[in-house]
Formats: structure tokens, sequence, C-alpha cells
């Protein structure tokens, strides 16, 4: 199975290989695995949250080979931010399936389906990769040590109405 995100998610492409410089990476072994976690974080600049914001996050996945070229990953996460003395919950389930064609060829379809409770402002839709998606990756592996991979994905954010996103018609903030 591929290199998965500490929630289990298949790395966003527009972000890999300089996730967070490798933080939060996650290879699965066979069986039950769990991730918990906790953070702080601060936003600064013009128009930015005041105070430190907090994080806590619990996910796991079970992976599992079907056949000796053929594995799956099924499991979910949920995270909690308490910022600016708001609360914004996020959980999901998320699925990868995996299958080495042979020593160099290995292919991956993943899906990811994010229940939210409320809306969030979107500087932390980043933070946990907030969103539905399914995609598919191949990837070629010159030797252990290198390797090349192709993903295609689409992703649907949640829908957001607040300073964050513009009217479609006029360009005027929703509010």
């Amino acid at each position: 199975l591929p290199t998965l995100t500490n929630n289990g998610q298949a790395l966003p492409i527009n972000a890999y290989p300089y996730y967070w410089g490798g933080y939060g990476l996650w290879d699965l072994h066979s069986g039950l695995n769990m991730n918990i976690g906790a953070s702080v974080f601060a936003q600064f600049g013009h128009n930015a949250y005041h105070g430190a914001g907090f994080a806590q996050n619990i996910s796991m996945m079970y992976a599992m080979p079907i056949t000796n070229k053929l594995s799956l990953a099924v499991g979910g996460y949920f995270n909690n931010i308490y910022w600016a003395h708001d609360s914004y919950r996020d959980a999901g389930i998320s699925a990868v399936l995996g299958y080495k064609f042979d020593d160099h060829w290995e292919g991956y379809v993943y899906g990811q389906k994010s229940l939210m409770n409320r809306q969030m402002p979107m500087p932390l839709y980043d933070m946990n990769n907030i969103g539905d998606r399914i995609g598919a990756a191949v990837k070629y592996n010159f030797n252990p040590n290198f390797s090349i991979q192709i993903s295609v994905e689409q992703k649907w954010m949640p829908n957001q109405r607040g300073t964050y996103y513009h009217d479609n018609n006029n360009g005027d903030p929703l509010f």
C-alpha cells in the first residue's frame, strides 16, 4: 500500500514530496494501525484569527493482504480543532486498494468521505485535507530507493458560506 497521511488518506497530489517534510506520514503494516495526535498552532498577519488554536486527532486503518499482490486498507479519522473560541470537527472514512503488478509497477485506487458537522474557516481545510476524494495512482519503482508516481484525483470541497467565498454572479462577499 502507498504511504498515507496521519489521517489514513492518500497523499495530496499537490503536496508530495513536500508534505510537511515527511512529518505525519504513515506506512501501514498488516492488521490494525492507530494514530493519536495533538498540536498547537497560530495564524499571523493582516485579518488573521487571534490566539492559539488547539487540535486533537485520532485515526485508525485496518490493512490486510487479500492475495500476495492485492492489499486493502479501510479506516476512519476524527479531528477536533478549537480556535478563536470556536470548535470545528471533521470525521471521515477512507479506503485504499493496492495492486503490485511486478517488482517495478504498482497501482492504487483510493477514496475518502468527509463528514463535517458545521462550516469551518477556509484556512483550516488544508490542515486535514477536508473534502471528498476519489483517485487512482500508478507507481514505477526503479529500485527500492527511487520511484515515480502519477496520480489523478477528483476532489469535492464542502460548500462554504461566509467571508472566504464570493458569490459567482457578482463577486460580492457572502456574509
